[in-house]
């Protein structure tokens, strides 16, 4: 009950308990209404349980069964056994949380046992009639009918209820799905830049270690402080991760503009120098966040498969220019294909084509003269 009111608005707490107040004024009149302490106890009794059933926080298959028992036995004995103790009503408050209680049941419970709660639920409804005096024995197969209809009624917006919960799980686990795959995209480009750079640089230190002449002490320095950086970034990438795993709104990564974005990756980048062409329009231009973070995969996993894949690269080009409704960034190497014994293949291009047309843009990617060319079409404005 607490959870469902911290939940409502001050008006719609205010409903809720004019309904209260009314149901409880109706299983008040209806308990006087009895001419019999008997039938006025089992009326209180009946009508109270389906409604603390119904707001209870773990509700029981258990509980569900023996309210809807205790008002079939309750009507076997005002049929039977001591008739005629009501004659005014039957007991139209438990008819009430009988119902809401068959349409919970059908949201919380499995199918098969919704299905014979609902059932049991739904014959204690039906025979509540069986409860009046003789006089009202005429009239009983109608309101039985009659209850039978609204009954259905109520549980087909049970179902209905069940239907939108269950789409609405799926939705969220299908959104849980497409995170996971985000995040391993991710995975691929913060971490596989920085240990490729790693893994580079220490095979030029082993090779420049391994000739049999010891290599300049500012030279090896250099490459150390290379190992250094690139691991630090691998490690500040990994804590990115966890903190975005551990908390969903936490940012994966700050907004940067395009021209300081590009200037960034090239400016760490581990291999041959890399120079960059940035027209100076895409300065003015408002670019959607999805398009800057498009960008940036595909400038980082460009270099990474610089690193990866090529050998004999003297010359990087980053390109940026304006395209009309498009901005076109592409990543060119001299470089001929390498066997440096990294690990070929994998999923960086096909994944950061899917993450260039979520983005609403293309890429391509191909020789170009003797060395490679990545190039990303990407809209320039969200619309």
């Amino acid at each position: 009950m607490t959870g469902i009111l911290t939940r409502l608005t001050w008006w719609q707490r205010v409903v809720f308990w004019l309904i209260i107040a009314a149901g409880g004024a109706m299983l008040t009149v209806e308990a006087f209404s009895s001419p019999s302490v008997y039938g006025a106890v089992g009326l209180a009794l009946c009508g109270i349980l389906p409604s603390a059933a119904l707001f209870t926080r773990n509700l029981t298959e258990g509980a569900v069964a023996g309210v809807a028992t205790l008002s079939v036995v309750f009507t076997v004995l005002c049929a039977t056994v001591v008739p005629g103790h009501l004659d005014n009503t039957f007991g139209l408050f438990e008819l009430i949380g009988l119902a809401c209680l068959s349409v919970r049941a059908l949201v919380e419970f499995p199918a098969w046992r919704a299905a014979g709660l609902c059932a049991l639920l739904g014959l204690a409804a039906v025979t509540l009639p069986l409860r009046l005096a003789d006089v009202e024995r005429e009239l009983t197969p109608a309101m039985a009918f009659f209850i039978a209809l609204v009954l259905a009624f109520v549980q087909l917006l049970g179902l209905v209820m069940r239907l939108h919960d269950r789409t609405r799980t799926d939705s969220f686990q299908l959104s849980r799905q497409t995170q996971r795959l985000e995040y391993a995209r991710d995975l691929h480009d913060f971490v596989a830049h920085h240990v490729t750079a790693i893994v580079v640089q220490t095979q030029a230190v082993r090779f420049a270690t391994g000739s049999g002449q010891l290599p300049d002490p500012a030279v090896l320095d250099k490459m150390l402080d290379g190992i250094e950086k690139a691991g630090s970034q691998a490690l500040t990438s990994m804590r990115t991760m966890v903190d975005v795993l551990r908390d969903d709104n936490a940012p994966m990564h700050p907004h940067q503009a395009l021209t300081l974005m590009v200037n960034d990756l090239a400016t760490s980048f581990a291999g041959a120098p890399v120079s960059t062409n940035i027209d100076p329009a895409i300065a003015d231009l408002d670019l959607p966040t999805s398009t800057v973070d498009a960008a940036r995969h595909v400038v980082q996993e460009a270099l990474t498969n610089v690193l990866r894949h090529a050998t004999r690269v003297t010359q990087v080009m980053i390109s940026a220019r304006s395209r009309g409704a498009e901005v076109e960034i592409s990543v060119t190497n001299d470089g001929q294909a390498s066997d440096n014994g990294l690990p070929k293949g994998g999923f960086g291009l096909v994944g950061l084509a899917e993450r260039v047309e979520s983005a609403g843009g293309s890429l391509t990617a191909g020789p170009a003269g003797r060395g490679w060319t990545v190039t990303a079409l990407l809209p320039s404005s969200g619309a």
